[in-house]
């Protein structure tokens, strides 16, 4: 783990040294902190970095204050994303990293150039804010899920609308989608986590996973066979993908949980939450390693080798 980047509201960005084993609150070492927007961060993703011509690590930015940007991890401002009229949601890198995807409450959602910050898509027509992104691995299709609770489903090549994602009542904040390339999870305040085929283009399982609003859900990164989710109920749970069964429960934090990530094979859970910290877990021995990262968090995301996992 060679990054690992943090945000607090006032629009600061932490950027840490993570090649430690982080077993003792004081392994992570703060490795550099900048203003990166004048209104509080929103999001934060770490480009890949297996793309051709990319060197060294960065990471792009959503604000407050409508724009995106990308840094370097230094702190070097390398390009903004202008556009948005309203705040930026999320954010979300294209797999191979030559496109940023983002969403607002402008209702729109735009796909920008990395390299020159052009605009090269910008899609209307929604009802309410779109809030949570993914992409599909190969690169086909992406899918976005909105504050009227309603996930759309988009064709890469053509920019254009293929399938409507509905079945929860109210608004869907977390989106992703697994490794097979079509099983897509979405969740969000009416407490569930939906799951979808997209191959028979219906929801085919939905977990009542939590008491409270879910702020995330994430297949691990390496099959797709375990999910993660979070809640402001305070826990964080895993799910099997194909039994739809508890595995585990997580007492991650005092209060709400903001988000959280799964590694390969579901042997590394780490979370953060509004109590001002971030923790990492050995989930199959229900073990807890906090760290000594205090701020208000809302994510945080680290790059394993060529993977991306977001926090």
């Amino acid at each position: 783990m060679q990054l690992v980047h943090r945000w607090r509201y006032r629009g600061h960005l932490h950027i840490w040294d993570g090649t430690c084993r982080l077993r003792d609150r004081n392994d992570l070492q703060g490795k550099t902190t900048f203003a990166a927007h004048q209104e509080r961060c929103t999001d934060v993703r770490i480009r890949p970095s297996y793309r051709a011509g990319v060197d060294g690590p960065c990471a792009a930015t959503g604000s407050s204050d409508s724009t995106a940007k990308l840094w370097d991890d230094r702190g070097g401002n390398l390009a903004t994303y202008k556009g948005h009229a309203d705040r930026v949601a999320r954010i979300a890198f294209h797999p191979y990293g030559d496109h940023l995807a983002t969403t607002s409450f402008d209702r729109t959602r735009r796909l920008w150039d990395v390299e020159t910050a052009a605009e090269l898509l910008l899609q209307e027509g929604h009802s309410r804010a779109v809030y949570a992104l993914a992409f599909q691995c190969d690169v086909s299709w992406s899918v976005s899920g909105r504050l009227d609770a309603v996930g759309w489903v988009w064709d890469l090549r053509t920019g254009r609308h293929i399938h409507t994602l509905t079945g929860h009542i109210k608004p869907i904040l977390a989106v992703d989608v697994a490794e097979d390339g079509y099983t897509v999870a979405t969740a969000g305040e009416d407490h569930t986590c939906r799951l979808w085929d997209l191959r028979q283009r219906r929801c085919i399982y939905t977990l009542p996973a939590h008491s409270s609003l879910i702020s995330a859900a994430c297949f691990e990164t390496k099959q797709g066979e375990t999910l993660l989710t979070a809640s402001f109920d305070g826990t964080s749970r895993l799910w099997s993908t194909s039994t739809y069964t508890r595995l585990n429960t997580l007492e991650t934090h005092n209060g709400e949980v903001a988000t959280g990530a799964v590694a390969a094979e579901a042997a590394l859970v780490v979370s953060a939450g509004f109590d001002k910290s971030l923790k990492r877990w050995c989930a199959d021995r229900e073990g807890e390693w906090p760290n000594a990262l205090r701020c208000p968090v809302l994510a945080w995301v680290a790059r394993r080798g060529n993977r991306t996992q977001r926090f």
